[in-house]
């Protein structure tokens, strides 16, 4: 059986703009590219797993700037 921590970040503690439109999730800049991405829960909160919740919304794009911000277990690389 495969077990993994679940950690949550209130979405209030990490994003800096309420106006997203297209661009970064949490900031709202233009993205240059769409690699990385976050995961959130429908409570707002940003959860540090991919694996498919039964409260997620899915994924959302941030940029590079906003995934420094970050602890790296909560973004997710498309590259990788």
């Amino acid at each position: 059986m495969k077990f993994q921590w679940i950690f949550q970040i209130p979405l209030e503690d990490v994003r800096t703009s309420s106006n997203v439109g297209d661009g970064c999730f949490l900031c709202g800049k233009k993205l240059k590219s769409k690699r990385y991405q976050v995961h959130l829960l429908t409570n707002g909160n940003l959860v540090s797993s991919d694996e498919s919740f039964d409260n997620s919304q899915g994924f959302f794009d941030i940029g590079s700037e906003c995934k420094n911000k970050l602890p790296n277990n909560f973004y997710f690389d498309s590259e990788s």
